[in-house]
């Protein structure tokens, strides 16, 4: 609700899911050494491939006078209960 996202792969490959909507779209391989930028309000899903890989995800606060934290995640669907 309050912030965008970039995503930087540095080992390995991840899957990403995109969407404006609710509905969980087609997941996109995402190669080591790539940058994914993620818009405000920007559904999305992180998806683990066959082998780790590590990325940094950086938070771009888009009010600065209501800074986003952990509080402003809305989770579609949770495979982990969170």
């Amino acid at each position: 609700q309050r912030r965008a996202e970039i995503w930087k792969v540095y080992k390995g490959e991840i899957g990403i899911s995109k969407s404006k909507d609710n509905y969980e779209k087609p997941f996109v391989k995402i190669k080591e050494g790539i940058q994914v930028k993620l818009k405000k309000g920007e559904r999305h899903r992180l998806i683990g491939l066959n082998d780790f890989a590590v990325l940094a995800e950086i938070w771009q606060h888009t009010d600065p006078k209501n800074p986003s934290d952990e509080n402003d995640i809305v989770r579609l669907s949770d495979d982990y209960g969170r």
